[in-house]
């Protein structure tokens, strides 16, 4: 089948971890379908660097085109609203030159707004059916502001199909607009050709961390939401710091408070703040850990858990969104109450001192994979367009 990718989120030269999800996924459907993927880049013309930018219009990425018209954006006050409004703009008359020698069968588009808003209306002005992936903060943060709320409800009603990344979100969105009969669950996944287990120590050696420490992981964005201001009180009231690191992994606009809490904290010494990394580093990074820490606040299906699990890393998280549908016993993790440091500190301390079956965690792991969620997409794909 011909399949058209509209998303805002996808790795690019300017952002190589947005959207990796998006990517592997529409990587691993593209082996048995034709994909191309429409991911808008942002304009700013006020912004000179932004304008000097010289970026690839249209590239070819493992069996996939990636087209990357320009998205303009407001240089202060930028609203996703509004933003919405000009995707569709923008994306337009491309689609119309493309439609000429692609003839797509269906539009598959990521969150709810602003993709999925201007997805829904092309399908409507070209007849094509279009699914909808939610995967958390469309249904969990959007609904508090007026205009997303409405975006949301306008996108949901229209989608031919919602897929929801976990039974958690599927029932969220079930509160907040109801479609039932619309709403399939197909979790994130992992691709084991890159995430697998292997030595510990070789890891280490290879990004140059010490050998004799235990070592705390967090690889997400430095968002309020992901609760690394409660890792970092955790962490501090833990016992025998000196025998530990905690490194963080991502970038985000909390990024500047974190580390001024951290120094207020007094545990500077022993928290490594580490930027962003690519994607094909992330694996060596969980090689490396002795245990990955998510206190989120809130959660759609985040895919370092399964990442994790797959190189056979115990999990430490909050018992939020799809988490607890993947960390599902204490073979594979401890899931604690979100907002909670004093349980966390406690936790963290005994998933430390535990010994893990690593090969265990691994080969449960292996049960959430790029491809066979792919052929659950190729299925679901052939039965909205016979339905249409």
């Amino acid at each position: 089948m011909k399949i058209l990718v509209l998303t805002d989120m996808f790795p690019s030269g300017d952002d190589p971890t947005s959207g990796v999800f998006v990517y592997e996924l529409s990587k691993a459907v593209s082996c048995k379908n034709q994909v191309v993927v429409i991911h808008p880049r942002l304009w700013n013309p006020f912004n000179i660097k932004s304008c000097k930018e010289k970026q690839s219009y249209h590239l070819h990425m493992n069996d996939m085109e990636i087209y990357r018209p320009k998205l303009f954006i407001l240089p202060k006050g930028d609203r996703l609203f509004f933003r919405a409004f000009v995707f569709l703009i923008g994306v337009l008359p491309l689609l119309r030159k493309l439609r000429k020698t692609f003839h797509f069968d269906l539009i598959h588009t990521h969150m709810a707004g602003p993709a999925g808003f201007a997805a829904v209306l092309l399908g409507m002005l070209f007849g094509k059916s279009v699914i909808v992936t939610v995967h958390g903060s469309d249904i969990h943060s959007f609904p508090g502001y007026f205009f997303l709320k409405r975006m949301v409800h306008f996108t949901l009603k229209r989608a031919h199909k919602i897929v929801a990344v976990s039974q958690s979100l599927k029932d969220s969105i079930l509160k907040l607009d109801g479609f039932p009969e619309k709403i399939s669950v197909i979790r994130n996944g992992v691709n084991h050709k890159e995430f697998f287990p292997f030595n510990k120590t070789t890891a280490r050696e290879r990004l140059g961390l010490p050998i004799n420490k235990k070592i705390i992981l967090f690889i997400g964005n430095l968002l309020p939401v992901k609760g690394i201001d409660l890792l970092l009180r955790a962490f501090a009231g833990m016992e025998k710091k000196d025998c530990i690191d905690l490194i963080i992994i991502g970038k985000g606009k909390s990024e500047r408070k974190l580390k001024t809490l951290t120094k207020k904290l007094h545990i500077e010494t022993h928290v490594n703040f580490m930027g962003s990394k690519g994607h094909n580093e992330i694996p060596a990074w969980l090689n490396a850990c002795d245990v990955l820490c998510l206190p989120s606040r809130n959660e759609g299906f985040p895919t370092i858990i399964v990442e994790a699990l797959a190189c056979g890393r115990p999990v430490v998280a909050t018992k939020v969104g799809g988490i607890p549908e993947a960390v599902t016993n204490d073979t594979f993790g401890i899931l604690v109450e979100p907002n909670n440091t004093e349980e966390l500190a406690a936790t963290l301390k005994k998933a430390l001192e535990k010994e893990w079956d690593y090969q265990a965690i691994a080969e449960y792991g292996k049960r959430f994979s790029w491809n066979t969620i792919a052929e659950e997409y190729s299925e679901l794909y052939k039965n909205v367009v016979s339905k249409k």
